[in-house]
């Protein structure tokens, strides 16, 4: 049950018995020793004790029962070695992992080092559920640590990464289990391990192997939507992530209208960003198709008449989305101070056009692919990177959490101009933006680069020398 406060100091501090200054997202103390800061501020609770999912059935010599189905559908018995189910948490690590989790995803905290904010609505629920699922906790444990080191400016500690390949190994755990394997909390760790990548780094990797996990989990039900509200929050942050992901990644194979049940939602289906993501579920089938229309000479008058259509509609959308963003910004406050509500929904509005011009871009290298002789879609490609380089600078103030989004913005603008001034430019916006995220290998640009416009351009992008990265 909940006990009497204990006062907000940080974990270090009240360690060492130090006083706490109690700011966020670190204390001055931290911040000066640079050492990982968690818990400052926030209040300290307690909790019941914690209960996990029974282990499987064992036979007399402590062996674990596994029931399948072979070919003719009979129930067997077959026996396997016993999973090693990591420890639990002890309860009092629980309450604090509880707190500094808490602290990062609160709506108070700064939207520059926000998860909540930069991540998605579905961690706001995640406090509670916590005890139930060892691998939810482990992600915590790993996401938690990991945040803090980025808070006080430091390298991904050691500590930092075994908590994050001790997520791993849990999670491995329940994905061999078939009933955890498709539980919501074990799709929240997967997506929490997919923020944990956002601040470590793929070692080089520019696929996440997290996505495509996701999506294979999804698969694997019975019903690939969500299931409850939860699921539905989360739903809004793991669509993104599979999405993006599945225009250059084909081993994320999702079939048309599992794609459209990813990203469907009651949350924005009637918003212009809802609207665009929509548009983008049929970028990944189609750029398959498109790849072998072009690869085998075939007939493009089909392809065309399935794409240009809907680049029209995301340039309709992005113009919503400019016209929102623009009249919010005519309204906003300037010699007041505005509400924490107008900052969010001002840093709502930017974001969303970023991730629209982003989404015009893929759609503008889908048609330019298919119409190389005309010219009209170079033209606009032009507008689409000037103003994702724009975005860039206004966004800089949400910089660095807040803003790590703009890298794919920059990516998609990399891919779609032809002209090497601009693409100077995108590519120096580039090195600046990866230099917040220390981890970033900055020498895999090139490859990574040439990597999503050669799929975005339908597998045939056109000759262009690179003025920086190379």
């Amino acid at each position: 049950m909940p006990g009497v406060p204990t006062g907000r100091a940080c974990d270090a501090c009240r360690k060492q018995k130090k006083k706490c200054d109690e700011k966020q997202p670190a204390c001055g103390r931290c911040v000066r020793l640079k050492v990982p800061c968690i818990g400052s501020g926030q209040q300290r609770y307690k909790f019941k004790q914690e209960h996990r999912f029974s282990p499987p059935a064992q036979n007399s010599n402590g062996q674990q029962i596994m029931i399948i189905l072979d070919n003719k559908s009979r129930l067997n018995k077959k026996e396997t070695p016993p999973l090693k189910i990591p420890p639990t948490f002890p309860n009092h690590h629980l309450t604090s992992l509880t707190n500094s989790f808490v602290g990062a995803i609160k709506r108070s905290t700064d939207l520059r080092y926000n998860l909540w904010w930069s991540f998605g609505l579905f961690l706001e629920e995640v406090p509670r559920r916590l005890g139930n699922n060892e691998a939810l906790d482990r992600a915590v444990d790993a996401v938690t640590t990991v945040h803090g080191d980025f808070c006080t400016h430091q390298f991904v500690s050691v500590n930092a990464l075994s908590k994050y390949s001790h997520a791993l190994k849990t999670l491995s755990v329940y994905l061999n289990d078939p009933i955890q394997a498709s539980a919501s909390n074990t799709l929240c760790a997967v997506m929490i391990l997919l923020v944990c990548q956002a601040f470590i780094g793929n070692q080089g990797q520019l696929l996440s192997g997290h996505a495509g996990g996701a999506a294979n989990i999804l698969r694997a039900r019975k019903n690939f939507g969500p299931r409850d509200e939860f699921e539905r929050k989360l739903f809004l942050s793991l669509r993104g992530s599979v999405l993006f992901e599945g225009l250059y990644n084909e081993k994320i194979d999702l079939s048309p209208l599992e794609w459209e049940s990813l990203v469907q939602s009651d949350y924005d289906a009637n918003l212009p960003e809802g609207r665009m993501m929509l548009c983008l579920t049929k970028a990944p089938t189609l750029i398959k198709r498109g790849k072998i229309a072009l690869r085998t000479g075939q007939d493009l008058t089909q392809i065309k008449s399935e794409i240009e259509p809907l680049y029209s509609q995301c340039k309709e959308i992005l113009s919503e989305l400019k016209t929102r963003k623009t009249e919010f910004e005519a309204s906003y406050p300037v010699t007041s101070s505005p509400t924490t509500m107008a900052k969010m929904l001002k840093a709502h509005y930017l974001r969303t056009y970023g991730l629209g011009l982003t989404i015009s871009a893929f759609f503008n290298c889908m048609v330019q692919s298919l119409n190389l002789d005309d010219p009209t879609f170079a033209i606009e490609s032009t507008s689409l990177v000037e103003e994702t380089l724009v975005h860039a600078e206004e966004s800089h103030v949400y910089r660095p959490v807040g803003a790590g989004y703009v890298i794919l913005c920059l990516y998609a603008a990399w891919a779609a101009t032809t002209d090497p001034q601009l693409r100077l430019s995108v590519e120096l916006a580039l090195l600046d933006y990866h230099g917040d995220f220390k981890n970033n290998r900055v020498t895999d640009l090139p490859r990574d680069l040439d990597w999503v416009s050669e799929h975005i351009w339908l597998g045939v992008p056109p000759v262009r020398k690179a003025l920086v990265l190379n």
